[in-house]
């Protein structure tokens, strides 16, 4: 289980990119719980967020929509949360109770999933500061059980590009959302290790999710590996996700 709250220190847009320095000024915040769960039942709910700074912090609250592209995340504007408060100050220690509240009705047979984004207002910095200003911005999913029981099906395929890179997906065919803690993908043969995924991601209902490794050098460095197996395999994935345990294995096709 995740722990009830988080310390935030990541710059967000390209801040993100920048390696801060004595000179970057950014604040620091907590939120708890680490995810949002409505039902038809339980269409509201509530999270603290904490100052952990020695100023005060201006954060604007906003709900979005979460989907999944290509295999990639994507945020759009919905008026289908509403987040209160939606500005608010927060003083040096101090806290702010948010509430979201579903504004639509739960859908039949499907997962709704959103994102509810904390983003530090940034404030006017002071005349002689001179060093770089971090805006921070935070990011909790909210899950909306549908009126049916849910669950996720998750299918894994694996592809060799043209290049020697390994691309891995996750498609969930199911109607709730699965959370998959980490994975790795071996050598049947050797049980060498070919790629693995030590991140906690997200596959959304009817969404796929991919991975790209390029694991050429790995290749060429346990050329003797590849001459024991195939090139297309057969290869064992294995990993954990909140329905616990899975593995199966996979034969590589051709990009």
């Amino acid at each position: 289980m995740p722990a009830p709250g988080f310390l935030v220190r990541i710059a967000c847009g390209l801040a993100a990119l920048t390696t801060l320095s004595p000179a970057a000024v950014a604040g620091t915040f907590t939120i708890s719980p680490l995810r949002v769960d409505l039902s038809g039942n339980a269409g509201t709910a509530a999270l603290t967020v904490r100052n952990e700074d020695a100023t005060a912090v201006v954060v604007q609250a906003e709900g979005l929509a979460w989907l999944q592209d290509g295999g990639e995340d994507g945020l759009t504007p919905t008026r289908d949360l509403l987040v209160s408060p939606a500005v608010f100050t927060l003083a040096p220690g101090g806290s702010q109770l948010v509430r979201v509240a579903l504004r639509r009705p739960v859908d039949p047979v499907r997962e709704l999933a959103y994102r509810l984004v904390m983003q530090e207002v940034p404030q006017a910095a002071r005349a002689d500061f001179t060093g770089l200003q971090v805006s921070l911005r935070l990011s909790v999913p909210v899950f909306v059980t549908p009126s049916a029981p849910a669950e996720p099906e998750l299918t894994w395929s694996a592809t060799r590009t043209a290049t020697g890179a390994l691309e891995l997906e996750a498609h969930n065919g199911g109607a709730a959302h699965a959370r998959i803690h980490r994975f790795a993908l071996k050598h049947v043969p050797t049980d060498a290790p070919v790629a693995a995924q030590p991140a906690l991601a997200y596959v959304l209902p009817g969404a796929t999710r991919r991975w790209t490794f390029d694991n050429t050098r790995e290749s060429r460095r346990d050329a003797s590996v590849r001459a024991q197996s195939s090139a297309n395999g057969p290869y064992r994935l294995e990993g954990t996700t909140d329905r616990g345990a899975f593995a199966t294995e996979l034969v590589l096709s051709a990009d």
